[in-house]
């Protein structure tokens, strides 16, 4: 995918994050409890970052590949490529957080369980 087109869909993504944060904060100004937005902006925005920081380490070339103080900016999207597979995991994975979105945003049934009524440690194993 050429590097506009890239750039296009990240504007799109964050214009799209901006006005479900707003959702949040109407919400909050009401006095009522927001809903499930904020996994709608985590997916987004970790998954973002990811691609963000992988554009800019290809367009680096092999000045991407460089480690020690001579890297470019710092390193800075070296680090953050690096850490965000983790910040996609914290706080829930992604599939998790689709999960919610899909029963508590758009209204979908949820998954079947036939063991959603038992208490955890009651669980059998193995």
């Amino acid at each position: 995918m050429a590097f506009r087109e890239n750039l296009a869909d990240w504007y799109v993504s964050a214009q799209g994050y901006s006005l479900t944060k707003l959702r949040t904060q109407t919400a909050l100004s009401k006095g009522e409890t927001p809903g499930p937005e904020s996994s709608i902006g985590k997916i987004i925005t970790a998954n973002q970052l990811q691609d963000i920081c992988n554009s800019a380490i290809e367009m680096q070339d092999h000045y991407g590949l460089m480690t020690g103080d001579d890297m470019p900016a710092d390193g800075l999207f070296q680090q953050s490529f690096m850490w965000a597979p983790g910040l996609r995991i914290a706080g829930g994975t992604d599939e998790i957080l689709k999960n919610i979105i899909a029963e508590r945003v758009l209204g979908l049934p949820q998954d079947v369980r036939v063991d959603k009524t038992v208490p955890f440690d009651e669980l059998k194993s193995g």
